[in-house]
């Protein structure tokens, strides 16, 4: 029976093997982690790395005065709409080197909210994209989305609900009314709506392609105007509609050729990021617009950096400011003074020596080493007077006339003053002289 047993034991363990893999399954188990903060931070990181696999270098530049001086002509520049730092003469400089056979994509700049479109006047449209104003291009808000309410769907679903207390997807789902029911779940689990995909037209010899655009505004050229005469919209710089997108909200690309380069317009930069990059024809776009050209992502920032701010809006505080930390430097630093002339005494004696170690031990607040030897001698006397510590302090304080405290005190702890010290002294040296 002894002899069984190990046979017994293999068998079920093998037979605990195979019930394990024979009643349970592999489960995979998804973990989403955040990316990295370099990513998080640069919404075209993907198209960045999509752009190296095709061998096209790329950077990302992140402020418009750092654009200046501008690259060479092979350089494909993406600008998104934050544009209102650059001067005339950089948008002057910007077209020129277009003209020179660059190639730019500039994301289109809508009036901001406070300004009315029907009532803006030509200096308004002018001063708020001097960019796109020159090639005859303004960005107006669609009017497909002019009468919509422009809600959030949590919200359009709290003003259809009445008052209620609890969850209000509960309450839908649970109430007899089906039409608030199909509301609720239209509104809590569909997605949103979306715009057509635009559908580009850019010559016989391209193939439809379909472009995602989340925009609410839309771009009008002046030569779309058949109500005016052709020498009404020429716009300043002579350019010529190549290639554009629309859908049912109207335009949302248009290319433009200027000289030996081209500008495309876009309503919205957002096709290029990390999240839509892959979807439609978007990376199919970027390679077409960029070619074999290396890229620069300028993030034209609305504000320069805080020392180049204070330079342009204040310059008087800036000089202020720099001498007064010149100011402090100057008062901080060690400055050597006149040399001082060596004394003609050379010679010192012993007791100049001893006076001088004293001094410099008093100082660094080394009162005990000072007082060390001295006490040797006088606890070496001491101890003649009796061998038991209390009854010597008090035949010694007795013979010399003073307490036990004050004698106990200059064996043991430091002097506080000048004063102090010299008694102490004078006490221990009657104490080692005592016969």
């Amino acid at each position: 029976m002894h002899r069984k047993l190990p046979w017994l034991g293999a068998l079920l363990v093998v037979a605990l093997i195979i019930a394990y893999y024979a009643l349970t399954e592999p489960v995979t188990v998804i973990q989403r982690t955040a990316p990295d903060n370099a990513i998080q931070r640069n919404p075209y990181s993907a198209a960045q790395a999509w752009l190296a696999q095709r061998g096209q270098p790329s950077q990302r530049v992140l402020s418009a005065a750092a654009l200046f001086p501008l690259p060479e002509e092979d350089t494909a520049l993406i600008i998104d709409k934050q544009r209102g730092l650059l001067s005339h003469s950089q948008v002057r400089a910007l077209l020129h080197w277009v003209e020179a056979g660059g190639e730019l994509i500039v994301e289109a700049r809508p009036l901001p909210k406070s300004r009315d479109e029907d009532t803006a006047t030509e200096t308004d449209w002018q001063d708020n994209d001097a960019l796109l104003y020159s090639l005859g291009i303004t960005v107006w808000k669609g009017e497909a989305l002019a009468d919509e309410e422009e809600l959030d769907p949590f919200f359009q679903l709290l003003d259809a609900l009445p008052a209620f207390a609890g969850n209000p997807l509960q309450y839908c789902l649970l109430t007899d009314n089906d039409e608030l029911r199909e509301t609720c779940e239209a509104l809590a689990c569909e997605a949103l709506p979306q715009p057509e995909p635009l559908l580009l037209h850019a010559g016989d010899d391209q193939p439809s392609r379909r472009i995602q655009l989340h925009s609410q505004h839309v771009l009008w050229h002046d030569s779309w105007n058949e109500e005016d005469t052709p020498a009404e919209f020429l716009p300043e710089w002579p350019v010529e509609v190549t290639a554009y997108a629309d859908n049912d909200y109207g335009s949302q690309l248009v290319q433009l050729s200027l000289g030996d380069g081209q500008v495309t317009v876009l309503t919205d930069l957002g096709l290029w990021d990390n999240q839509n990059l892959l979807y439609f024809d978007h990376a199919w776009l970027l390679a077409w617009l960029t070619g074999n050209q290396p890229v620069w992502f300028v993030h034209s920032v609305a504000m320069p950096p805080l020392l180049q701010w204070l330079w342009l809006r204040a310059p008087e505080l800036g000089t202020a400011l720099l001498l007064l930390v010149g100011l402090w430097l100057w008062s901080r630093i060690p400055r050597r003074g006149p040399i001082q002339p060596v004394a003609e005494d050379h010679n010192r004696d012993y007791l100049q020596h001893l006076h001088a170690s004293g001094y410099f031990q008093w100082r660094t607040e080394q009162q005990d080493t000072l007082l060390t030897a001295l006490r040797q001698q006088a606890l070496a006397r001491l101890n003649r007077y009796h061998h038991q510590r209390q009854q010597a302090l008090e035949r010694a304080a007795s013979h010399l006339k003073v307490t036990v405290a004050q004698l106990n005190h200059a064996l043991t702890q430091p002097p506080a003053n000048r004063d102090q010290l010299a008694q102490q002294v004078a006490l221990l040296q009657a104490l080692r002289s005592d016969t």
